[in-house]
């Protein structure tokens, strides 16, 4: 499982998509592949992140405000869906991003979520 600073964030997607899930918002058949995609992202975000982090090129300031940034445009692909309100597409997005949040910010040792 992948690693960042010792944390094992190997499960992030899987715990993710469980969260939206329980958060019962759409029918999960028509949700389920734009949920992965945007947990899928949300990794790689977190990957790239770090990276920046080591080589001196991110502080926490700007891993927050790049991490806001791919939230917003997770909105967008969520609202984007026909069958989702805004209420709706609210929750998936925050339930993704709690699973995010605890695993980036140990990861990171900063908050940025």
């Amino acid at each position: 499982m992948p690693k960042i600073n010792n944390v094992d964030i190997g499960n992030v997607i899987k715990d993710a998509l469980v969260a939206v899930k329980q958060v019962g918002a759409g029918e999960w058949s028509e949700i389920k592949d734009v949920a992965k995609h945007i947990a899928d992202n949300m990794l790689s975000d977190l990957k790239y992140v770090a990276k920046k982090k080591l080589t001196g090129d991110f502080d926490e300031f700007d891993a927050k405000i790049f991490l806001e940034d791919q939230k917003m445009v997770a909105r967008v692909r969520l609202r984007s869906i026909a069958i989702i309100t805004l209420k709706s597409a609210e929750r998936i997005l925050n339930a993704i991003a709690e699973v995010f949040q605890e695993a980036a910010n140990k990861a990171l040792g900063w908050e940025v979520f």
